[in-house]
C-alpha cells in the first residue's frame, strides 16, 4: 500500500511519542474498511524530520491487532543520487520485541 492509494487516511494529528527511549513526532495512518485493516505509524525525528522508525498492526493495536505486526527500525543514512535514504534496516516483532532479520543497503 501507499499513502496515495485510494482509502487510505492520514490522521491530520501529529503526536508526540516515545518509543524505545527515543522521542518521536508520530504519525498514523489507517484505512478504508473496503481497503484493510492494517494500522501503520510512520516515527520522525523531531528536529530533522527524518524517519526513524515506522511500525504495523493487523488491526487495531489496543484491542485485536495488539500482538500482531513489526517494527522497523531505520538506522544509518546513504545518499543515491541526492536523496537520503535508510542504509541499515532492522526488523522486530512487536508482541515481543523478538529479532527477525536486518536488510543492508550496500
Amino acid at each position: 500500500m501507499k499513502l496515495k492509494d485510494p482509502g487510505t487516511l492520514v490522521n491530520p494529528i501529529v503526536e508526540r511519542k516515545s518509543f524505545k527511549g527515543e522521542e518521536y513526532l508520530l504519525l498514523k495512518i489507517t484505512y478504508d474498511e473496503s481497503v484493510g485493516s492494517d494500522v501503520w505509524y510512520f516515527y520522525f525525528d523531531p528536529d530533522t524530520y527524518a524517519m526513524k522508525v515506522y511500525q504495523f498492526f493487523k488491526g487495531d493495536p489496543n484491542k485485536e491487532g495488539k500482538n500482531t505486526g513489526e517494527y522497523i527500525l531505520l538506522l544509518k543514512e546513504s545518499t543515491i543520487y541526492d536523496m537520503k535514504i535508510p542504509k541499515v534496516r532492522a526488523w522486530y516483532y512487536n508482541k515481543d520485541d523478538k529479532y527477525l532479520g536486518t536488510d543492508i543497503l550496500k
